[in-house]
Order: C-alpha cells, then structure tokens, then sequence
C-alpha cells in the first residue's frame, strides 16, 4: 500500500501555450518549498520510493529544482530514477539544471532521465506548443543533453499522438529517431489534471485516425522493444474498450500537487478525487484512510479507469503481472529477441538495467 511511484506536479507554471493541455491556464498557488518537501520525504512511509517523476507545467521554471532532486535522491534510498518531461524551450537553464542536479544525485545511484516534449516538425510543433520558435529551442535543448556524459543520465523524446499530428506521425517519428536515443509515443488523454475536459475535441483522435494510430504502433515495436508491451495494451484498450493491465492508482502510484494535495493518480486530479494535503495530515493518515479506501473502490468501477491509457509505473506494472508480461512475450519471440539486443546495445536500457 506504500506508494513506490510519485508523480510529483512540482509547479503549474508554464512557458507552453499546449493544444492539448490547459495547465497554462491555471493560477499557481503556493508551492511546497523544498523545506517542506525534504521533511515529507523523511517520514519513513515515503522510504519505498523507486521511481519519481517530476512534472508541472514546466518543471525546469522551479528554480530550486537540482535541490528538489538531490532530495529524493538523499532521502529515498530505494530510488531508482528521477524522470522529467520538459518542452525545451530554455536550452540554457534546462542544460545547467540538468548539470546541477546530477551533482546533487552523486553517490546515490539514481538515474535521471529527461525527455523533451516534441509533436511534430518545425512550425507545426510550434503551432501545436502555441509558441513560435518554440521547435528549434526543443531541438536545441536535445542536443545539449544528448552531450551531457555522465553514467546515471539519460535523454530522449516524448512525443504525444493527437489529431493534430496522426498524420505524419511516421515521418515525424523517423525525423526525431536520428535525434534522440528513444522515442516514446502515447495518445493524448483529457483529465481534470491537465486541465483540458473541456478543449479536448479539436485534439481527439477521430474516425479512421485510431486504427492508423495503432497501425503505427505495431508497426514500431520491434524498433522499440522496451514499449512494444505497452503499444500492445493501448490496442487493447481501443479495440476491446477495456484496460488489460492494473491500474495501481491509490495502491503504489500517488500523485502529489505543486499545493500539498494528494491524489490516486495522474488522471485523477480532480477536486473529486482528492485524499487530503501533506501540510495540514500525515501522508500515511491520507493514504490509509477511509476515504482512500472508498475511493479505492470508485476506482475500481470507474468507466474512464477502463479506457485509461497510461501506464504510469510501468516497473510495478510489470511486477505485479508477471505472468502477462512473460506470456506475451513468450507469444512474440520476435519482439522478446529485439528486447534482449536492446538491452545489450541502446545505453539507455542498459542504465535502467
């Protein structure tokens, strides 16, 4: 019942005018300090943390992030990875943020991981991040840390799947792989977290635009092992309209606002869905209580739980399935061999590993 995977929003803050998300929109509030965070981080039912990710808005305007980050990393001895998505547009603070937090991590052996946010080529990303220029700067910010050398770093591209970029989807995909180490695509989703219920239709995929969605990702999992499993399960979801792996929302996974409050998950960031706040309960009383008992159970018959495509632990995901993740493989030799050259070649697997 501890949670081993935080999504921790560390500011709404953001430089990004999104198409697909509305967090821009919102009013920052006041943020938890690193003071505050260090002392959460102390209480000993935070020690099992094994994979963190540092979201916002756009993480890197937190000016104390390296800070943040060398907190987890000297609280939590069980942490594995750091992992932040960022749009790139700050080439320079992003760079020297990213120095300043390996040193931060020294001695841990937690890995970070930095994925810059890119949807498509030249103006198009710009029209899709509502900022113009804004692709070169991500580019930019790419290239930095792909030189960034260091054994517990790591680097590559998130790219997100709308209607807005189904299209050229392939060739965009191809374009970024000469890039970046990896590349990993996922289909928007509408959530009260990202603040966009609302405005989500003109970015919804629609009609004959799922099936070559989910053409593409199979066409792409050999190339990328490492989420071949997962591409498999968003078929699932679209073509059975159910989710065929477990949600560990409210079990391992928790998601903590740039404000305090404690929620299930990514998805559900909703006022609805709030457990409680970290400034005025002790996270083990949030996490334990009634509430999140009876909201356990909401869960469990929510019909937007069922088409959720995220796989937000995918490390606990694929421990507590065991069995489907070996059996799929075990139907797919060809996917099973490309995961173990992965493995042995592309250096990122091979930190991870």
């Amino acid at each position: 019942m501890a949670p081993s995977f935080l999504i921790h929003q560390v500011t709404v803050r953001c430089n990004s005018r999104c198409a697909m998300c509305g967090i821009w929109r919102l009013e920052p509030g006041d943020e938890l300090k690193l003071e505050e965070v260090d002392s959460l981080l102390g209480d000993p039912f935070m020690a099992g943390l094994r994979w963190v990710n540092l979201t916002g808005g756009e993480p890197f305007l937190r000016q104390d992030l390296p800070e943040l980050i060398g907190a987890y990393g000297r609280r939590c001895p069980e942490l594995e990875i750091v992992a932040i998505p960022t749009n790139g547009f700050l080439p320079d603070r992003i760079e020297e943020g990213v120095k300043l937090a390996l040193r931060a991590l020294e001695g841990t052996g937690t890995l970070l991981s930095v994925t810059v946010s890119i949807d498509a080529l030249g103006a198009d990303h710009d029209a899709i991040r509502g900022v113009p220029g804004c692709f070169d700067r991500a580019m930019e910010t790419l290239d930095r840390l792909r030189y960034i050398d260091h054994p517990r770093f790591t680097t590559g591209v998130e790219t997100v799947i709308t209607h807005l970029n189904v299209d050229r989807i392939e060739e965009i995909y191809r374009a970024l792989k000469e890039r970046a180490p990896h590349v990993n695509v996922t289909p928007a989703m509408a959530a009260d977290f990202f603040g966009n219920k609302d405005a989500f239709d003109p970015v919804a995929l629609r009609g004959d635009e799922v099936p070559r969605m989910l053409d593409f990702l199979a066409s792409i999992s050999k190339e990328e092992p490492a989420y071949a499993y997962y591409f498999d399960k968003v078929r699932d979801i679209h073509i059975k309209h159910r989710r065929t792996y477990p949600c560990l929302g409210c079990y391992s996974t928790m998601l903590l606002s740039p404000t305090g409050d404690v929620y299930p998950c990514l998805m559900l960031g909703g006022e609805g869905w709030r457990l409680g706040n970290v400034r005025t309960e002790a996270v083990r009383d949030i996490w334990c209580s009634r509430k999140a008992d009876g909201m356990r159970e909401r869960i469990s018959e929510n019909p937007s739980c069922e088409r959720c495509t995220n796989n937000c632990d995918i490390m606990a995901n694929l421990k507590a399935e065991t069995w489907n993740f070996a059996s799929w493989m075990a139907l797919h030799p060809g996917t099973f061999f490309a995961l173990l050259r992965y493995v042995r070649e592309n250096e990122f697997a091979k930190k991870v590993a």
